[in-house]
């Protein structure tokens, strides 16, 4: 343990009890009597609440006023690290719950839960804990194996080490090295099952760190009728709009496949799609597939 995570061990644990033994961190930290002194120099030093006492009693104490003092970070940065930290907690990675509990403790602030998320769509719970358990992998530095269906419905088992999880197009994905393919691969999760922490080790030299998804996108113009616009507006971005009485012509540039087909197709015939013929000719598709199955 270097000597920073020593200081703030000596600072957390007396926070909690308010007095400890030399000897007891010495062994806790493994390290002499005689560094554990010259951590509470530095700790005194630095004009933190600590001091050494001798005799029967003696032991090393800490003040009343045990907070960090405004030469490490003041009252309005303290705060922002704890609701910070507090966001990670409330996004159901439980790791960072008793690091929010310590801090919250050695600033001497009482927390207040104000957020909550919940990452699982309906239906979806296990996207949830698909998520936490990606992140502790990534966290202790292991590769995560798993069965995957691609959009084909055809499944392959796979181990990936996890670099980055990414929301995009209300649906999350998981970037990371795939050791069947050789190469950084964008997996689904909701296409994901059987998910487990392996003992494999991540290389942290084959993660592109700066790996963004590329989607090949196409330019769509339709018109939606004026009741439905508001979806527009909050469901996609960067678009141009042309506003007419009974409906509102929208030109943007989207991601090819079949979520752009669904989407479209979410409107109903409250929605008409102008162009590109590529997209008329996929919705009549699923237009007739529809109509088959309900003639």
């Amino acid at each position: 343990m270097n000597s920073l995570s020593r200081l703030f061990y000596i600072m957390h644990y007396l926070t909690l009890h308010n007095k400890v033994k030399a000897t007891y961190l010495a062994e806790q930290l493994e390290v002499s009597t005689r560094t554990i002194y010259r951590d509470v120099d530095v700790l005194s030093a630095q004009g933190f609440p600590i001091y050494a006492k001798s005799g029967r009693d003696g032991g090393i104490h800490l003040l009343d006023t045990h907070h960090l003092p405004a030469t490490f970070v003041d009252d309005e940065e303290q705060d922002q690290i704890i609701v910070g930290l507090q966001n990670l907690s409330a996004a159901n990675l439980s790791s960072v719950e008793p690091l929010v509990n310590k801090l919250s403790s050695l600033f001497n602030k009482e927390i207040e839960p104000w957020i909550d998320i919940d990452f699982s769509t309906w239906g979806q719970e296990d996207e949830a804990h698909a998520i936490e358990l990606i992140t502790e992998a990534k966290i202790k530095g292991k590769c995560v194996s798993f069965y995957y269906k691609n959009g084909k419905g055809e499944g392959i088992s796979r181990e990936v080490m996890p670099n980055k999880l990414i929301f995009k197009q209300n649906a999350w994905y998981l970037a990371g090295y795939c050791c069947v393919r050789k190469t950084t691969r964008l997996f689904k999760l909701k296409r994901i099952a059987d998910l487990v922490m392996t003992d494999n080790e991540i290389d942290v030299l084959l993660l592109d760190k700066n790996y963004q998804p590329r989607f090949e996108t196409t330019d769509v113009v339709f018109q939606v009728q004026n009741e439905l616009f508001y979806r527009i507006k909050e469901e996609l971005s960067e678009v141009e709009i042309e506003p007419h009485e009974k409906y509102t012509t929208v030109r943007t540039q989207q991601p090819k496949g079949s979520w752009l087909t669904s989407y479209l197709l979410s409107f109903g015939s409250a929605i008409e799609v102008i162009e590109p013929d590529e997209v008329k000719a996929q919705i009549k598709e699923e237009i007739q597939k529809l109509q088959q199955i309900y003639s």
